[in-house]
């Protein structure tokens, strides 16, 4: 009806969304990064960067020059593979499995390709994880500041803040500032309408696929039972009156070919 069709448009637009606002949301800067502070003056203007879901696979390459070439190189395919191609694909497939009709064993072999791909994007995580790491960078920034200086950090701030706090703000060695920018905010809401109209797809299929076995089950049913019945109704003749007297006559000519032939 009506409403079945509104329904229908309604997961294809959701799908369609999705995959548009996800690639439009990787390449801009999805957060910032000041270095303020002390280190903050005496940076400039390059005191802050921005970055990137695609400048995050990037950087994996060059994180650790002291690591493997091998293993940061690992990492950069792990992260585009998990967080840039897995959700592109599970988009582009649950909307191909939506839009398109296919024969039966299609529709399971894509069912079990896009759970597959469901199963390796994190791309959700990835977004809480950036806003919980984001609250604790600042801390943890300053702790690492503080046992590489050996103590030095803390006494120039101290300096800083009895001294000039007007020149320097905040008056520390080292304060981080992020924020989270637009792109954030589009891939986040592309990911809210997303999964849930891939989860609709999957769903669905898993429907498909309950009907298709109980409709194999109960044609077999059928056939088991009309064989049973062809059986019963068979002995069911033999052991009967008129079933045993035309037996009888193939039988007595069996027997009398015998005994011709002795």
């Amino acid at each position: 009806g009506r409403l079945a069709r509104a329904y229908h448009a309604a997961v294809a637009a959701g799908l369609v969304w999705a995959l548009g606002a996800t690639v439009a949301a990787f390449q801009p800067p999805i957060f910032a990064l000041g270095k303020r502070g002390l280190l903050g003056v005496a940076l400039g203007e390059t005191a802050v960067n921005s970055y990137s879901m695609i400048d995050g696979a990037l950087n994996l390459l060059v994180a650790s020059p002291s690591s493997p070439e091998w293993l940061m190189r690992g990492y950069f395919l792990l992260y585009s593979a998990m967080l840039l191609l897995a959700p592109l694909l599970w988009y582009a497939g649950s909307l191909l499995v939506w839009v398109v009709p296919l024969t039966p064993a299609a529709r399971h072999d894509a069912g079990y390709w896009l759970q597959l791909l469901y199963s390796f994007n994190v791309l959700e995580v990835y977004l809480v994880c950036m806003v919980l790491s984001l609250l604790q960078l600042d801390a943890m920034a300053q702790q690492i500041a503080g046992e590489m200086s050996q103590g030095s950090c803390e006494a120039a701030s101290q300096v800083l803040e009895d001294h000039f706090g007007d020149l320097v703000q905040p008056p520390t060695c080292l304060t981080l500032a992020s924020g989270l920018l637009s792109a954030y905010w589009l891939l986040l809401a592309a990911t809210l309408v997303g999964i849930p109209a891939g989860l609709v797809v999957a769903r669905r299929l898993e429907e498909e696929e309950e009907e298709e076995l109980s409709r194999r089950s109960g044609g077999s049913s059928a056939g088991d039972t009309a064989k049973e019945r062809g059986g019963v109704e068979l002995d069911a003749w033999i052991s009967s009156e008129g079933g045993s007297e035309r037996l009888l006559p193939a039988t007595s000519q069996r027997s009398h070919s015998t005994r011709a032939l002795v």
